[in-house]
């Protein structure tokens, strides 16, 4: 049978330890602020309306932004499978070339729209599409039950 060795262990000093600890949460704080940088200028977009974004065309370079303007041209399908139309606000136009998915079914002439993407020389290349709707709401089914706040709750029997 084998003896258990129970001499005392000289302790390690603790000026080792403290060094350790301390290296050890510079990398964890170091990790922590890249995750933090990275997740805020990835998820910075900026929003500008058409105006703002031809006046500032040149200072914007390759930046991705959001554009907002109403769609003033017939949207045309292009070569390639591009979306071609004119969107507008303040006096400025914009042309946009849209090589994202199809917009939806509100998108149309006269419409507004907000499209993502940047600047490609003189036109607006988008990768997608959000279509505002209209702020007022037309009731579809005049025939359907009119709820009222007091109508809501049953009275207690």
């Amino acid at each position: 049978m084998t003896e258990l060795d129970l001499t005392p262990q000289r302790p390690r000093p603790a000026e080792s330890r403290s060094w350790r600890n301390w290296i050890i949460m510079g990398l964890l704080a170091v990790a922590a602020g890249f995750v933090l940088y990275q997740a805020l200028t990835s998820a910075r977009v900026f929003f500008l309306n058409v105006d703002e974004a031809v006046a500032q065309r040149s200072s914007l370079g390759d930046d991705t932004f959001q554009i907002q303007g109403t769609v003033v041209t017939e949207p045309e399908v292009g070569e390639g499978g591009l979306l071609v139309f004119t969107i507008s606000y303040g006096g400025q136009d914009a042309m946009v070339r849209h090589v994202g998915a199809e917009p939806s079914s509100l998108f149309r002439l006269g419409q507004p729209v907000v499209a993502e993407g940047r600047w490609d020389g003189e036109a607006f290349q988008s990768t997608q599409i959000l279509v505002k709707h209209s702020e007022e709401y037309v009731e579809d089914n005049p025939s359907r039950v009119d709820y009222e706040l007091d109508n809501a709750v049953p009275e207690a029997g």
